[in-house]
């Protein structure tokens, strides 16, 4: 689908805000100082530098020593990093990892972070036309979508704006409803380039 190609980008771009960082409350090991240096050589734009740094920082022998939700936004973090570099599979692999820390820290109540996670899989999964399986993220989100605020909501209803029809095409009419009607409700205009 040609469509597509030009889709991902955007999609993307719109979430780049569903992001975050976790702060440090213990002391700093290897695993610690790799993923610093890593946020560093990113906002310094050494993308390279820095795809490699979080990555030893995941595959230190230090990372064990980490709590759990710093491990989940470290991958987070590194799965974006891979969206950026255009490595969708690599930014899956991450993001499904992190998502299972999420989960079951979450339990019963889904929240903001567990909701991101499930945000940036449906663009990974996009990226990827794995349509099917990004249809049933949308799906898992959909109830979580009135936590997002602001960009992030602007963010998010644009991502349910190019998932209507591919709700629609799998024969998720209710879903396309649903995600047409919250797309329309959030303030992001929707760009001239989506054709339906």
């Amino acid at each position: 689908m040609k469509t597509t190609n030009r889709l991902v980008p955007a999609l993307a771009l719109a979430c780049a805000l569903l992001g975050g960082t976790a702060a440090a409350a213990e002391p700093e090991n290897q695993s610690d100082r790799f993923f610093r240096e890593c946020r560093a050589a990113w906002a310094e734009n050494n993308i390279g530098l820095a795809d490699e740094l979080c990555y030893k920082s995941l595959t230190h022998p230090d990372v064990n020593a980490i709590a759990t939700d710093a491990k989940s936004q470290r991958l987070y973090n590194y799965a974006q990093l891979k969206r950026m570099l255009g490595n969708w599979d690599g930014a899956e692999e991450l993001l499904r990892e992190s998502l299972t820390i999420e989960e079951k820290r979450a339990g019963q109540t889904p929240d903001l972070p567990l909701a991101r996670r499930l945000a940036e899989l449906s663009i990974a999964l996009a990226a990827q036309n794995k349509w099917a399986e990004g249809v049933q993220t949308i799906e898992r989100l959909m109830p979580m979508a009135d936590r997002f605020q602001g960009g992030e909501r602007a963010a998010v209803a644009e991502l349910f704006r190019n998932y209507v029809p591919q709700a629609a095409a799998a024969g998720r009419l209710e879903l396309a409803r649903q995600l047409e009607q919250y797309s329309q409700a959030s303030p992001a205009p929707e760009p001239g380039f989506i054709k339906r």
